[in-house]
């Protein structure tokens, strides 16, 4: 299995135009506050962003670009549990090194100070881990796309034909 923390990519190629493929999607998502569970969110310009619940901002979530590509449009992106969550991490992730040269340099860091780093790491380790295991859940704004627009989407969870 592939480590995927920041969802699974799709591509999803529709024979209608970029305004009717935005039409659609605004009419088929739910409104922001609506109390029930289902795809939500907003499409600003070129750029689409949907989550799956009111309550959840840590659910699913698909984020991606509707491009023209002359017969329609395509729409490709990511999708997957709590994208913008680790992709939050990811930047603490990234200030990790930063934090311990500083204190090295310093001579701050001490034995309390790598300990707490390590287990800082290790934790943000096992995050990316976990939503990489559970991008799946992102499945399901793929699926509305797919079916709100009508055409075929590829990526990993995509199911070959049965003969």
């Amino acid at each position: 299995m592939a480590f995927l923390p920041l969802g699974f990519a799709f591509e999803l190629k529709t024979p209608l135009g970029i305004a009717e493929s935005k039409s659609r999607i605004r009419e088929c998502k739910q409104p922001w506050y609506d109390p029930h569970d289902g795809p939500r969110g907003f499409v600003l310009g070129r750029f689409i962003c949907l989550w799956n619940s009111m309550v959840d901002r840590q659910g699913p979530m698909l984020v991606g670009w509707i491009h023209d590509d002359g017969t329609g449009c395509r729409i490709a992106g990511r999708s997957g549990s709590d994208i913008n969550g680790m992709f939050y991490l990811c930047l603490v992730g990234a200030l990790f090194p930063v934090i311990a040269v500083g204190l090295y340099r310093e001579d701050k860091m001490g034995l309390s100070g790598a300990i707490i780093l390590a287990l800082s790491a290790a934790a943000l380790i096992l995050l990316l881990w976990s939503a990489s295991r559970e991008r799946r859940a992102g499945l399901v704004l793929a699926d509305f796309l797919e079916l709100t627009l009508g055409s075929n989407a590829r990526h990993e969870f995509r199911r070959s034909p049965s003969p």
